[in-house]
């Protein structure tokens, strides 16, 4: 039991009178190729610079930590009772309750106001 399709369906072929003709000859135009990638320029990796002995970033280090000051840094612990205080009362004056999840945020609200 074959069965044959066809799903083809053949046009025939124009008639004669239904070809035209146009009176210019067909013209090829030649066309410049165009270089659509983008060029990277290719460099050889650059050789890194010497590293600094490490006396010099010993001494670096140092002079940054001498120069470091309660002022510059908020997450420099203070005299613990006077922070809370002061970060309860800033809660009072926001208006939100002093709790374990909130506590973290009024001490850095006091500290930046300078009430400690």
């Amino acid at each position: 039991m074959s069965r044959s399709r066809s799903t083809r369906t053949e046009k025939p072929a124009p008639a004669a009178s239904d070809v035209k003709v146009t009176p210019e000859e067909a013209k090829i135009e030649t066309i410049k190729p165009v270089n659509i990638e983008a060029e990277t320029p290719s460099s050889e990796p650059e050789k890194a610079s010497k590293a600094p002995s490490p006396e010099k970033i010993q001494t670096d280090v140092r002079e940054k930590l001498a120069k470091k000051s309660v002022d510059e840094d908020v997450f420099i612990p203070t005299n613990p009772v006077a922070l809370e205080k002061a970060a309860e009362a800033v809660a009072k004056e926001q208006g939100f309750d002093f709790t374990r999840g909130t506590s973290i945020g009024a001490r850095l609200m006091a500290r930046s106001q300078k009430k400690v």
